[in-house]
């Protein structure tokens, strides 16, 4: 009898630890975000990558949107419209495993799409914000990434360069005496 009933608590107690560790699993982050523009948004769109494979894609609705971003992931999340300087931002919903924040996280921000200059096009070479879990704070912060540079868009083509092939000049000639090589050298190179 006292077997059965250890056998029970045995399996109830996994039974809560798979709970546990699937409840811990399905925490997502929420966020609610704006994209401003000085232009309509038609034809913007947010595109999500996570870990670096497709998450997911919107077209519409880009003014105020929500998401559900589950934990444990790195998300690249990419805002264009045409006419735009188009931006990205990264967000790291990996916790520290010592980590026991709130049940529910949220966060909000904004992601204003400015018009390309008149100068020629340009793009980011890389995300111009990371959103990460802050320790000290026990909630998600936004850094801002001052290592992103504005670059050209499509520069021109790279010129191929000329390569001239030189013969190598022998060292010693083998025909003279050293010290007549080394005065004739000298005479060439120092006229």
């Amino acid at each position: 009898m006292t077997t059965n009933a250890t056998l029970r608590q045995l399996v109830l107690a996994a039974t809560l630890c798979t709970a546990a560790v699937h409840a811990e699993e399905a925490r997502v982050l929420r966020i609610q975000g704006k994209v401003l523009s000085s232009e309509t948004l038609a034809g913007a769109t947010l595109t999500v990558l996570q870990d670096g494979a497709a998450f997911t894609r919107m077209v519409q609705g880009l003014a105020q949107f929500q998401m559900d971003l589950p934990l444990g992931h790195e998300y690249r999340l990419s805002f264009e419209r045409p006419g735009t300087i188009g931006k990205e931002l990264l967000f790291d919903t990996r916790l520290p495993g010592d980590a026991r924040p709130p049940k529910d996280l949220f966060f909000q921000f904004q992601v204003s799409l400015l018009a390309q200059p008149a100068e020629g096009a340009v793009r980011y070479d890389g995300p111009v914000g990371l959103i990460a879990f802050n320790d000290q704070e026990g909630d998600f912060g936004y850094e801002h990434l001052r290592t992103a540079r504005l670059v050209p868009l499509t520069g021109p083509a790279a010129a191929p360069v000329k390569r001239a092939r030189r013969e190598a000049a022998p060292f010693v000639d083998p025909t003279m005496e050293l010290a007549a090589w080394v005065e004739t050298r000298r005479a060439e190179t120092h006229p």
